[in-house]
Order: C-alpha cells, then sequence, then structure tokens
C-alpha cells in the first residue's frame, strides 16, 4: 500500500508540473526544479552556473530555420549555439535561464536546455 501511494504522489506531481502551460516568465516553475536540476547548470561558454536561485524556468521552445527559439517573459528569442546545454531536463522539456530583467538579446540569456525531440 505505501509502494501505491508513492507512485500515486509522484504521478500527481508529475502531472501537476507537465500540465502547467510555461511561458518562459521569471521565477515561473523555478522551484520545482532547482535543486533537481537547475543548481548544477552551467553556461557553455564561460563555466560559470546558469542559475541565481530564480533566473532559470521551464519554457516553450521550437526548432525554426535552423535554430531554437524558445519563448522568455512571453516573448520568442533566437537561441545563439554557444548558450545550448547539452544535457536533457528531467521533464523532457525547454528550460530557459535569463535574468529578472531580460533585455529581448539573445546573447543575454545564461542557459539553455532543449527538449530532446527539439
Amino acid at each position: 500500500m505505501r509502494l501505491y501511494l508513492t507512485l500515486l504522489a509522484v504521478l500527481v506531481f508529475n502531472f501537476s508540473v507537465f500540465a502547467q502551460d510555461f511561458h518562459g516568465n521569471h521565477g515561473q516553475g523555478h522551484e520545482t526544479w532547482h535543486k533537481r536540476f537547475y543548481e548544477g547548470l552551467q553556461t557553455p561558454d564561460t563555466k560559470v552556473s546558469c542559475c541565481n536561485l530564480n533566473d532559470c524556468r521551464p519554457t516553450q521552445g521550437r526548432e525554426k530555420g535552423g535554430h531554437y527559439e524558445v519563448e522568455i517573459d512571453g516573448r520568442w528569442i533566437k537561441v545563439l549555439v554557444n548558450k545550448i546545454v547539452k544535457k536533457s531536463a528531467p521533464d523532457g522539456g525547454f528550460h530557459v535561464c535569463a535574468p529578472a530583467n531580460f533585455s529581448g538579446q539573445p546573447e543575454h540569456v545564461y542557459c539553455v536546455i532543449v527538449s530532446p525531440e527539439g
């Protein structure tokens, strides 16, 4: 019975995370992934942490014209190749780390995790 309840709790948690419609809004969903994933991410170009307590969040992403784009604070932003972390997220989705006062400039993104299907 205990195993059944544990599995049920895991399924409910995962469903609630996947059921949300993330648009890369600052702080949205960060607490779910910080300890499990974001805390260990490093920018590919400088090898410093991508995450400063609340900079990373789940988002939507797509491949367009030979490059990736991710949604950050409701805007679609081109992803620079040197910002892509070669690691899959535990949920298999897109995640972005960018400052709270994101300027909209692709070079100001700290890092991006793309979906394996993306």
